[in-house]
C-alpha cells in the first residue's frame, strides 16, 4: 500500500518541479505538491514520532507541530480560492500532511505497539487451540 502512495508521490512531486521549472504556478501545482506531502507524511513521522517522543516536553512540541500544521492548512485553503497561486505556498502545501502527522507521531508509536499486542493475543490464543 505505502509503495503505491510512494508511486503516486513521486508522480506528484515531478509534475510540481516540472510546473515549477517552467513557472505555471496554478491550482493543480499546489494539488499537486499537497499529494506529495501526503506520500512523505508517514514516514517522516514513522521517524520523527519516536523521537519526539523521547524529548522531555512532548506536549509542547506537539502543540507547536499543530498549530503550524493549522496555519498552514488555512493558507493553502485560501491559496487553493485564489486564481493563481504564491509560489511560495508550494513549501506550504508540501509541509502541512507532514506538520500534522509529526504532530501526531508521538500518538502513532502506541499505536503501532498496541497493534502488536493484538497480534501476539490472537497468535497465543490459536496455539492454546481456542479458535
Amino acid at each position: 500500500m505505502w509503495a503505491t502512495f510512494s508511486v503516486l508521490g513521486a508522480i506528484a512531486l515531478g509534475i510540481t518541479i516540472g510546473m515549477w521549472i517552467k513557472k505555471r504556478f496554478n491550482r493543480f501545482m499546489l494539488g499537486c505538491a499537497v499529494v506529495a506531502g501526503f506520500s512523505v507524511a508517514y514516514p517522516i513521522a514513522q521517524f520523527g514520532g519516536p523521537l519526539l517522543s523521547q524529548l522531555d516536553q512532548v506536549a509542547s512540541w506537539v502543540a507547536v507541530n499543530m498549530v503550524l500544521a493549522s496555519v498552514f492548512a488555512v493558507i493553502v485553503f485560501f491559496d487553493f480560492k485564489e486564481k493563481g497561486i504564491k509560489k511560495w505556498n508550494i513549501f506550504v502545501g508540501f509541509l502541512a500532511p507532514v506538520l500534522f502527522l509529526l504532530a501526531a507521531g508521538p500518538f502513532l508509536v502506541p499505536l503501532d505497539l498496541l497493534g502488536g499486542l493484538g497480534e501476539g493475543v490472537d497468535d497465543a490464543l490459536a496455539s492454546m487451540g481456542g479458535r
